[in-house]
């Protein structure tokens, strides 16, 4: 039987090279562990419209879709589903983020992701690691 495929979609904001993540909280999956504001597409989203709302929701922050520049896309197998998840760039944020769901998010951190490698969620990790900042592809 087919696994379920789940589309997530992925805030990538940075400035002077460190990246705006989160701590996440209230879930199974990497707890703990440091993060894109994320979330996953609901029926009848595309991934930017999922990513404005999920946005606004954990951090606050209302953005544009169409400033959101697409920067790599991630396949990654889970024992129970598969996902595909999309990331996006954000040039700039409107205001300040602040934590909106404290039952989801437990800190915002500014870091480069070589700095706290050890406590990015691995396939963000990997999506924020590469030579020129994203690829094109990935499968992880």
């Amino acid at each position: 039987m087919p696994l379920p495929l789940v589309a997530s979609t992925h805030l990538v904001h940075t400035i002077d090279g460190a990246h705006l993540l989160v701590r996440r909280a209230g879930t199974r999956y990497f707890p703990g562990w440091l993060s894109c504001v994320a979330g996953h597409v609901e029926d009848g989203e595309c991934p930017r419209t999922a990513l404005v709302r999920e946005v606004e929701e954990e951090i606050g922050v209302r953005l544009v879709p169409d400033e959101l520049a697409f920067r790599v896309v991630v396949h990654r197998r889970l024992p129970d589903r598969t996902y595909v998840d999309f990331f996006f760039v954000a040039g700039r944020l409107p205001h300040e983020p602040m934590i909106r769901e404290p039952d989801k998010i437990s800190e915002l951190v500014w870091a480069r992701p070589e700095d706290l490698r050890s406590e990015i969620v691995p396939y963000v990790a990997a999506a924020l690691a590469s030579e020129d900042g994203f690829v094109a592809f990935s499968e992880a």
